[in-house]
């Protein structure tokens, strides 16, 4: 049976026959707990009677987290209001640590959990919860002082409404707590947050209301034309927090909500609070709308990672709906709810939010949770709009992109590509990045793209290269003019060329481009450039060689290079793309086979130079070549220059072939050159090139090669010094000419001679006689067409200079056919300089 001690209970307990009444929720709380004491069996539990009437004990019962009720008391013992009741497990413990304290001491107890528990009280006959405490050892207690409750009307279920007793005895068991303040203080309307589409406000105070003081009547906005509150209700699980729905969606801008008359659980009432908040509505994002401006993936600290987004749009733009990824795809939130990005903005997203502010102090930014560490080999940054699943950007870097040196990788132009190199670069700002401001790289593209190269592939088939990508859309038929040509199909490839079907074989010489967007949108009206058709065999011929290079590192004077020289024999531009040079093959029939072709334009007249290129120049003004014949004036538009490996290029000082191919294998040039071609008065060959008399002359005929005359050794790039100026058109009628007619070796170097007879021959031959009727030279019956030339240097077939004067030339066309033989005579004068 419980029994009470009497004494000092009976003071505090009974007082004057108080009335006993019904208690209700909250009228007797539990105000204080010893659940953790030395020894542990001095547990106790006090209780207080904040009602206005006295409470019968022995209807009350209480219990822990078991549920199992015990009685408070038996006794007919009342506790009147303002006095307290202390319940004791061991009445001798408790009676030793505090003896002058009156306590009732139950039939039976629960003993109290260290680790956290739940004190129940409820008046029994009707089953009515008076009190519970969800007690746990972060609100206090666990160090042997009592739990003891801050204000007997606030909340039972808060830890900020318990601390641990502040007196010497550990505890104020029947008396008022050591930590008692009672709250005063109205709550304080904190914030209101509007709901992401607007129809409600969810206000939250500075503590738990008393749900009975809460009315739509309570809430409203200070403004005019403004929605009213249709219904506010306290969360159950949050009694600071109301949720209030509007009678109507807010609108986009800034207001001030405002709540009178609320009390906390203890009644103080708010007279007037006020909340500001900003709304908008935000525009749905489409794709390149935020765009990925900056990455810091390989920062000198491996937690300063970050990525920069840019609203390049003019909608505002809810941040909190953007999620982010890198290539793992597991997506993560950015930003709270109606977090507004405007137009041209900036926001930053931290990997470590203590690391960015100690790098760059002054930029705010969001440490969103669950980062995915880049990956400094490469990765990509993924920005999606959950709401329509919508991919608004995605940046799939790598180190040659750049910011792989502690530097972040920023974007030149938030117009441009995502997936393009060349729309990335590593910062130069000082601080190696330039987070929240714009990029030190930003470089808008506002040109329209420009067709850099034009060619022809095969018979119907051309390509025309772009200097940036282009957006496959607009690159059309309609968009290449051809004349009588048709462009029947176009096909993009690399992003920027564009290879054209044609209806027939080109015969522009200058393309006309129209209409064509780089992938900014940057519209191209039009433009022109050469049209490089593919070159037929004998229209780019092999017309200087030097093998044998000088080269002395003591001389005051650079050193030569190989190189090969062609001629453009036509008047319309040729490609040098695709261009092979092979050697004398071997007895297998294999030769080495070397790919110099580039995409250059050769315009009729000009030269192809393949060059070796020990110093690895691509432009010829840079070139050994060009320091080697600083006299000869090369440069990219007078001549196409094809640099290869000086290894690889081997030029035999003995003699070789030198074949040119065309990309199908097509042979249009061949040289098989000894080094006796050279000039026999020449006292050393070596620095000096084997130059053609006439291009358009037998390449095998030893006549029409000699050495160069000038003074660097060469003329790469330019008219070969020991040239014939070029001849006209072959007359229609049978007809043999002479030029130059006299000619000096010194001066000429040899002479051409041009036959046309009415038929094609089957071969033709000639022969040269002196005043005296012999025969000097001649050249070997072969092969040629209705026209064709020689050149003679002026010595006989022993290779001797023949005398000043005047020679007879033969040239006899045979037509097995017909049996005939026509020969045609013409006399060429030999001089020589008088001085």
């Amino acid at each position: 049976m419980a029994r009470c001690v009497l004494g000092v209970i009976l003071l505090t307990l009974l007082g004057p026959a108080p009335a006993v009444g019904q208690p209700d929720p909250g009228d007797v709380v539990i105000n204080e707990i010893l659940y953790a004491p030395s020894p542990s069996t001095n547990e106790f539990i006090e209780l207080y009677n904040r009602g206005a009437e006295a409470v019968a004990l022995s209807e009350l019962a209480f219990t822990d987290d078991n549920r199992s009720f015990e009685p408070v008391a038996a006794a007919d013992t009342t506790l009147a209001p303002d006095r307290y009741a202390v319940l004791v497990r061991d009445p001798d413990a408790f009676e030793s640590a505090f003896p002058a304290t009156g306590f009732i001491d139950p039939d039976g107890w629960a003993v109290l959990n260290n680790g956290g528990d739940t004190v129940y009280l409820r008046h029994s006959p009707s089953e009515t919860p008076l009190d519970s405490v969800p007690y746990d050892p972060s609100w206090g207690g666990s160090d042997g002082q009592s739990l003891e409750r801050i204000d007997p009307a606030g909340p039972s279920d808060a830890a900020s409404n318990f601390a641990s007793s502040m007196v010497e005895a550990g505890a104020t068991p029947g008396a008022r707590n050591s930590v008692y303040d009672p709250d005063e203080t109205p709550p304080m309307l904190e914030s209101a947050t509007p709901s992401p589409d607007g129809d409600s406000v969810t206000a939250v105070f500075s503590e738990p209301l008393d749900a009975s003081t809460v009315s739509a009547e309570a809430f409203a906005f200070e403004a005019a034309n403004t929605p009213s509150i249709a219904s506010a209700e306290v969360s159950a699980s949050a009694p600071s927090r109301v949720a209030c729905a509007l009678s109507s969606p807010l609108g986009s801008g800034d207001y001030t909500f405002v709540a009178t008359g609320v009390a906390d659980r203890r009644g103080n009432a708010l007279e007037e609070g006020q909340a500001s908040f900003s709304f908008f509505v935000p525009d749905a994002p489409t794709p390149k709308d935020v765009v990925i401006s900056e990455i810091m993936y390989a920062p000198p600290t491996a937690s300063n990672e970050f990525i920069e987004l840019y609203n390049r749009s003019e909608k505002t733009i809810d941040l909190g709906a953007l999620a982010y990824a890198d290539e793992n795809r597991d997506f993560a939130s950015i930003a709270p709810p109606l977090t507004p990005l405007p137009p041209d903005t900036y926001v930053v997203l931290a990997r470590d939010s203590e690391a960015f502010e100690a790098a760059f102090p002054s930029v705010e930014h969001f440490a969103p949770e669950g980062w995915d560490a880049l990956n400094n080999g490469g990765d990509t940054v993924v920005l999606r709009y959950p709401p329509s699943s919508t991919t608004l950007d995605a940046v799939p870097f790598d180190p040659s992109w750049g910011g792989s040196d502690g530097r972040s990788l920023e974007r030149l132009d938030p117009r441009g590509p995502s997936d393009r190199p060349s729309n990335f670069a590593s910062s130069t700002a000082p601080d190696g990045a330039t987070p929240g401001a714009q990029n030190s790289q930003h470089a808008p593209d506002t040109a329209p793209p420009q067709p850099t190269f034009a060619e022809q592939i095969d018979s119907t088939t051309a390509e025309v290269v772009f200097g940036e990508p282009v957006r496959a859309e607009s690159v059309t038929p309609d968009a290449f003019g051809f004349d009588a040509a048709t462009v029947t199909q176009v096909t993009l490839r690399a992003d920027s060329v564009a290879r054209l079907a044609l209806s027939t074989s080109p015969t522009v010489v200058t393309l006309e481009v129209t209409d064509v967007q780089d992938l900014v949108g940057n519209p191209l009206d039009r433009a022109t450039l050469p049209f490089a058709r593919r070159p037929a065999p004998g229209t780019l011929v092999v017309n200087e060689l030097l093998f044998d290079p000088l080269v002395d590192d003591f001389d005051d004077r650079p050193n030569q290079v190989e190189y090969v020289e062609l001629t453009n024999l036509t008047d319309f531009p040729l490609t040098a793309n695709g261009l092979v040079l092979t050697d004398r093959p071997t007895e297998a029939g294999t030769a080495d086979t070397l790919r110099v072709g580039r995409r250059r334009v050769v315009a009729p007249g000009s030269f192809v130079v393949v060059a070796a290129a020990p110093e690895g120049a691509m432009q010829v003004q840079q070139s050994q070549l060009a320091a080697a014949f600083p006299e000869v004036p090369l440069t990219p538009d007078s001549v196409a220059y094809l640099p290869v490996e000086a290894r690889q290029l081997g030029l035999r000082n003995d003699g070789d072939l030198v074949r040119v191919h065309r990309r199908d294998s097509t042979v249009l040039s061949t040289v098989d050159y000894v080094p006796d071609w050279h000039a026999p008065g020449l006292a050393e060959t070596k620095g000096t090139a084997l130059e053609r008399i006439s291009p358009t002359g037998d390449a095998e005929a030893a006549e029409n090669w000699t050495s160069s005359t000038d003074s660097s050794g060469g003329t790469p790039g330019a008219p070969n010094a020991v040239s014939l100026p070029p001849s006209d058109e072959a007359p229609e009628t049978t007809s043999l000419r002479i030029e130059p007619d006299p000619f000096s070796i010194e001066q000429d170097g040899a002479t051409r001679i041009r036959y046309t007879f009415d038929d094609v021959p089957n071969l033709v031959r000639v022969r040269i006689y002196d005043a005296q009727g012999r025969q000097v030279w001649s050249e070997e019956a072969r092969l040629t067409g209705r026209s064709g030339e020689t050149v003679w240097n002026g010595r006989d077939d022993a290779g001797e200079r023949v005398r000043i004067g005047p020679y007879v030339v033969l040239v006899e066309a045979v037509r097995a056919e017909a049996g005939t033989v026509t020969q045609l005579k013409k006399t060429v004068g030999v001089a020589r300089p008088l001085n």
